[in-house]
């Protein structure tokens, strides 16, 4: 196992999602299912894209083990809906120009992203749906067709605008027929004869329609019910015994498809009459829950949603002849050593792609053996768990021209991937904390080629980016064998610098480094001020004039609900100001923020004497639950004259559920003095709303900005050595920079001469 992709989140604890979800999924035929009795809260912070892949202050590193697999882009929950609690399923859109498009179920819709760029997810547009833990999707031309079991029949979305405005329009919902429920678990269409099939919801078959004489206004035609349908599969054969015949592969079973479970197939040709050809079951089963066919229309790959932890103990796919359809045969089953439960699967030529919950995406290699095919490549997208339970990837989409492939994780949202081993990685062994603000300062890179790729060496490039400026490219030096040497540009004092790597190989392809690193551009960093609340350290909670009834502000050890934190941030103790706690086991919105506000104020500051104060601190917000999600916020004010006139830092609108790091410049707000304070407002302005608020780790750093003032210091340690001989030989004919030393715009032999004249 190869871990392939390191990303930054903003999510304390990325690796532990334990605590219940809060979202709300209507009472349906499946209120036992797995996923509601293993919920969990969703990942709350943000993804990561190829593109600028940026790191994100104050967070930590959250990795996914991989294989053979290229993460692309990482939409997470908030990122494509805030008010969205879990994801489902996906499917995948071509416009006639052919862009690509992800289009992804969500708790509270379904949302529209464009991956033409798969290194640059965008999201384009959102549609409200009913609110439920299942929805499914599938296109049909220039259609969208999207139901769930929170019921309101089928909706039909027009997509033909999504490449010239990025529109979506939702232009009907279909109810018929209304002796049914309306409630749907899954959808399926046949784009070569044009229907769309509705399987589940309650205790239904299939409910078919016809979208051949109008799409958007798709035509009810008739009812299979004698068995429940789960999932299914329809393919119209076009060559061989069957040819022309619409064939419907149904796993389901009776009793919601826990009886009888396994395979029906069944002839639906002719629409008014759905006739059963032949049913098969298979050892240990316990809910077929979905299948494909592959492309020769021999065989079909089943995954039983039930049997993993249960009959079977590794995740386990059966193998079906159909190549008769009326007398199909078991001939096998096939297990990758994982426990993860296996949901849904699909097959694109000679691979077969699987979304098996905890253990993500995993890739098979029908070309080896049909039957019994090796695993040859995966993406987990559930950090530290492959238990047999219903978490982590729901579905995967393997079918754009292009090669990329989608899947959608029910806590962390939308992934995008390519195949293939990377044309390089990179390993950078000492990273720099401080870089010279005038450039120069360098870092060393190891580069390894992938298997299969040779590497141009005079495409290796650094990118250095401040904020959200373009990143500055500067090239690298080829040391020895397999180690590159970068150099900084300059860089603003007290500015965060987040740089990259890049290789191409000699076929032009490129690698981009997938792993975030950032450096402060300072001479030196001090430390003025530091409290992680272990002691009260002058802060006050609770001021004159703050209105709130509940939740004021504390100095405690947390109470964990689903709005605050069981633990305070700090590596050592225990201690934080939160807004009040509640006993253990107590409501979750017994002790927060109610009808007002309460404030965390600081004592006073002396700022005075340092040359670039900076304030930073840790802090958890939570506004998106209760009857009013999102309505609150909660400001972050400087004051520089004790607390009589305040001036905004950041007003938090947005729940974190998790520490996230601030950091600020002083001077960017206020002129520092003798009578600094800081102060945090939480609010409950807004009816019903679950409001709780924390703030830990609270410093004043001191940036030394001064530049260097011995001559031939490059690296500014105050002495002129071997160390800064070193730097200058590095960046020999380099352009500027900290090497050069006369200011002639390069690096030469009049700034060696300027060095070895200083040396010390």
């Amino acid at each position: 196992m190869m871990k392939l992709v390191t990303i930054k989140s903003c999510l304390v604890g990325l690796l532990s999602l334990a605590a219940l979800s809060t979202f709300v999924s209507p009472v349906s035929a499946h209120d036992d299912d797995g996923k509601i009795r293993d919920r969990q809260k969703h990942y709350r912070g943000p993804g990561w894209r190829e593109v600028d892949g940026k790191p994100i202050e104050g967070s930590v590193a959250g990795a996914f083990d991989s294989n053979g697999v290229a993460l692309r882009s990482w939409l997470s929950l908030p990122q494509l809906s805030p008010a969205s609690t879990n994801a489902n399923s996906c499917w995948g859109y071509i416009s006639p120009a052919g862009r690509e498009y992800a289009i992804i179920g969500l708790s509270d819709g379904t949302a529209f992203v464009e991956i033409t760029n798969p290194g640059a997810a965008v999201l384009k547009a959102h549609i409200v749906g009913p609110t439920s833990l299942w929805r499914d999707v599938r296109v049909y031309g220039t259609r969208c067709y999207a139901a769930s079991e929170g019921g309101s029949g089928v909706q039909v979305m027009d997509i033909s605008q999504l490449d010239a405005t990025g529109a979506v329009t939702l232009t009907n919902t279909v109810t018929a027929p209304t002796t049914t429920t309306a409630a749907t678990h899954t959808l399926a269409l046949d784009e070569i004869s044009g229907y769309l099939y509705r399987a589940g919801g309650g205790a239904n078959g299939l409910r078919i329609y016809d979208l051949n004489a109008d799409p958007g206004n798709p035509t009810y035609v008739n009812t299979w019910t004698p068995i429940y349908v789960h999932e299914l599969q329809i393919k119209t054969f076009t060559s061989g015994p069957y040819a022309g015949k619409q064939i419907a592969f149904c796993c389901g079973g009776a009793n919601n498809g826990n009886v009888n479970t396994g395979l029906y197939i069944v002839d639906v040709t002719d629409k008014a009459n759905p006739t059963q050809l032949s049913f098969l079951t298979y050892p240990n089963a316990r809910y077929c829950h979905q299948g494909w066919i592959d492309e020769e229309g021999k065989y079909f790959y089943i995954d039983d949603e039930l049997d993993e932890g249960a009959t079977v103990f590794t995740t386990t796919t059966i193998v079906m002849d159909v190549s008769n359809l009326s007398v199909p045969t078991l001939v096998g089953t096939f297990d990758n050593g994982n426990t993860a439960i296996g949901h849904n699967l699909f097959v694109k030529g000679t691979k077969l792609f699987e979304a098996n919950y905890r253990s993500g995406f995993r890739v098979f290699d029908l070309a080896v053996n049909r039957t019994s095919p090796p695993e040859v490549a995966f993406f987990d997208t559930y950090p530290g768990s492959d238990a047999a339970n219903f978490n982590g990837l729901w579905n995967v989409w393997p079918f754009f021209p292009s090669g990329t492939i989608i899947g959608s994780d029910i806590e962390r949202g939308l992934f995008v991937w390519t195949l293939g081993t990377p044309v390089a990685t990179f390993g950078v062994a000492a990273p720099p904390a401080l870089i010279n603000p005038q450039g120069g300062t360098t870092v060393d890179v190891v580069v390894t080629a992938g298997a299969g790729h040779t590497l141009n060496p005079a495409t290796a490039k650094m990118i250095t980016a401040v904020g959200t400026a373009a990143g500055v490219v500067t090239p690298m030096t080829l040391l020895s064998g397999t180690t590159y040497r970068g150099t900084f540009p300059a860089v603003p004092c007290t500015q965060i610098a987040s740089y990259k790597f890049e290789i191409t190989d000699i076929t032009g392809e490129v690698s981009t480094d997938t792993n975030s690193h950032t450096a402060l551009s300072a001479i030196g960093e001090t430390v003025a001020v530091s409290s992680n609340f272990e002691t009260a350290d002058g802060w006050t909670g609770g001021v004159a004039g703050d209105t709130a009834v509940s939740g004021i502000w504390v100095r405690a050890d947390p109470v964990g609900t689903i709005a605050q934190p069981e633990n305070d941030n700090s590596a050592v103790g225990t201690q934080c100001w939160v807004t009040a706690n509640a006993a253990v086991g107590a409501a979750d919105g017994t002790a927060d923020v109610d009808t007002g506000f309460t404030t965390l104020l600081s004592p006073v500051l002396n700022l005075t004497g340092l040359d670039e104060p900076v304030i930073e601190y840790w802090y958890w917000y939570s506004n998106n639950l209760g009857g009013a999600p999102n309505a609150d916020s909660m400001p972050i004010e400087i004051s520089a004259n004790g607390g009589t006139t305040w001036t905004l830092l950041a007003d938090v609108a947005l729940s974190t559920s998790a520490w996230v790091k601030h950091s600020w410049r002083v001077r960017d707000f206020v002129t520092p003095t003798a009578n600094m304070r800081v102060r945090f407002v939480a609010r409950d302005l807004a009816t019903g709303s679950l409001v709780e608020a924390a703030i830990d780790d609270f410093r004043v750093t001191n940036i030394d900005c001064t530049p260097n003032t011995v001559v031939g210091d490059i690296n500014g340690d105050g002495v002129v050595n071997a160390v800064d001989l070193g730097l200058l030989l590095g960046n020999w004919g380099a352009a500027g920079g900290a090497a050069d030393l006369d200011n002639s715009g390069t690096v030469n032999a009049a700034d060696l001469a300027i060095l070895v004249n200083a040396w010390t």
